[in-house]
């Protein structure tokens, strides 16, 4: 199933919101699941994308173009008073990257073609 682009800004302000503390994660999920009609299982991987490039820690699946640039676009805005996270953030992007290429899934140019767009901005 293809998550449409317009189900992403709720996806990314429910993950927020968990990571937050704002509500669990979820129920973050439901929110997603229940407003955008995704699988809940679906639903989840947004909170644990956004967890790790936030922390670094945890797991995720590669998500869409637009979903990824999404999310990097609005982390780096919503932290734009914190420089250190926002290395951070660029720094965990930048491992995932190489997480998907050593797991055989394919060159991911178009993560590193967001990746230089975001580094050249912090």
């Amino acid at each position: 199933m293809t998550i449409p682009n317009e189900a992403i800004p709720d996806c990314y302000k429910f993950s927020k919101e968990a990571f937050e503390n704002k509500l669990k994660s979820k129920d973050a999920a439901e929110k997603i699941h229940a407003k955008h009609q995704l699988k809940l299982s679906s639903s989840k991987d947004y909170f644990n994308y956004f967890k790790v490039l936030i922390t670094g820690s945890g797991s995720c699946r590669s998500l869409s173009k637009f979903t990824q640039e999404y999310f990097l676009n609005n982390i780096l805005e919503d932290y734009k008073n914190d420089n250190e996270q926002k290395k951070k953030t660029l720094l965990h992007f930048k491992k995932l990257i190489e997480k998907f290429e050593g797991e055989k899934v394919g060159s991911k140019k178009s993560m590193r073609v967001i990746y230089e767009k975001y580094k050249k901005l912090v």
